[in-house]
């Protein structure tokens, strides 16, 4: 699948100590099917920062926005991946630093 992919990295003892919850897998899933965005989760388990990876991808860069705007709310400010060294997610990076600004975060 083409177009526009976006990485989303979370800290899950960090989620949990600023939002009050947990990430949720099905919630993101739901999340990724209500705007027709292809979602894939990775959990890395490192004892001292276990982290959660979002993957998202859509040809439809306003819809991809959408659910973007929708996970940011639920869990905050991500960290993402440097597009020197990840390739092709450069044009996500900068579509979820605006959902950023937008949201203030």
């Amino acid at each position: 699948m083409g177009g526009t992919e976006v990485e989303l990295q979370y800290f899950t003892k960090e989620v949990k100590m600023y939002k009050g919850m947990d990430i949720k897998n099905d919630l993101i899933e739901e999340i990724g099917k209500k705007y027709h965005i292809n979602v894939r989760i990775k959990e890395k388990a490192h004892p001292a920062y276990p982290q959660v990876i979002i993957n998202m991808t859509s040809e439809d860069e306003a819809t991809l926005k959408e659910g973007i705007m929708e996970i940011l709310e639920l869990y905050g400010k991500p960290e993402l991946p440097i597009s020197l060294f990840r390739g092709g997610k450069k044009k996500g990076n900068e579509l979820v630093r605006s959902v950023m600004k937008e949201l203030s975060l």
